[in-house]
């Protein structure tokens, strides 16, 4: 049996779900009383970051405020400045993206691009100021360069948020390793995975474990609609890279071994704690039943879950 990451990072996953649930503990994620509090009496750092956040031509300040002061914060108005910053990096997306889709700048980076290249290094390789400009807003900003479509666009860095899980609460910890695993590793470019059948039952467990542990969290609306797309991932696959080989309809080799192995190495308590390994383990038996076909009956099992 392949041993793979699941093992250590879905079981923790599942584990704290357990673990909070069963220690009673309440976990703070929607934030109305840390709104209050930090309306009662905000520090400076907090001030002066709400400040520089609330335009584009100071994001990036805000982002190096963030970054230096965080620690002066208390952990009510940290949580706010993380969701915020998101909330802000979020909102200039797509003026991001329109000011780097020019031909001139698509046509630069292309001249200079080697895969991975960071937007630092992108603008200093750039031939054209404007170029150069762009690249250095969205640098400052914390942008990373990413592709999408043949095209170069900006992404949001949720890596460099690490540095805030410190002075944060546990669910927006949690939130920012999902975004960052997301980012720094898309399930999906263009229609095909690029991950394998064992990232892609991971990540949906990840996603499903975070929804169970914090109902409550500020984050789990997002992380919802990030597990709905998984999950479509796991039983369906994409339409480029589908679970189902389009001719024969037998569902791919590579994707029953993973997760038969993930199942085994989940094991029968914790699949039992999970409806998505619960569900897969159904679809398993049922596949096996009409030759690893994707019959009516399946059809009908995937449209009733």
């Amino acid at each position: 049996m392949r041993q793979t990451r699941f093992t250590k990072s879905v079981a923790a996953a599942l584990g704290s779900a357990m673990l909070l649930t069963g220690a009673g503990i309440t976990v703070l994620g929607a934030f109305p009383q840390y709104t209050e509090a930090a309306a009662v009496k905000p520090t400076e750092a907090f001030s002066l970051f709400e400040q520089r956040v609330k335009k584009p031509s100071t994001l990036s300040l805000a982002q190096a405020t963030l970054v230096n002061r965080i620690s002066q914060m208390t952990q009510a108005e940290a949580n706010l400045a993380v969701l915020h910053l998101e909330n802000a990096l979020k909102a200039y997306l797509p003026t991001a993206t329109k000011r780097m889709n020019t031909p001139a700048i698509q046509k630069d980076i292309k001249s200079i691009y080697t895969s991975g290249m960071t937007m630092v290094l992108a603008r200093s390789k750039v031939k054209q100021y404007d170029s150069r400009v762009v690249l250095q807003d969205l640098t400052a900003m914390d942008y990373k360069l990413g592709t999408d479509g043949g095209q170069f666009v900006p992404v949001i860095h949720y890596k460099s948020f690490k540095v805030f899980k410190p002075y944060i609460s546990q669910d927006l910890q949690a939130y920012i390793d999902l975004m960052a695993a997301e980012s720094e590793q898309p399930s999906v470019i263009n229609g095909t995975l690029q991950i394998d059948w064992y990232q892609v039952v991971e990540r949906a467990v990840q996603y499903e474990a975070f929804v169970q542990t914090y109902k409550t969290s500020n984050r789990t609306a997002a992380v919802k609609k990030a597990f709905e797309v998984s999950r479509r991932y796991v039983f369906y696959g994409t339409p480029n890279t589908p679970l189902f080989d389009q001719k024969t309809q037998v569902i791919k080799e590579e994707a029953v071994i993973a997760y038969e192995n993930t199942l085994s190495e989940a094991g029968p308590e914790q699949t039992d704690d999970s409806r998505l390994l619960t569900q897969l383990g159904d679809f398993l038996l049922l596949l096996e039943k009409n030759g690893d076909k994707r019959t009516q009956a399946v059809n009908d099992f995937l449209i009733a879950m």
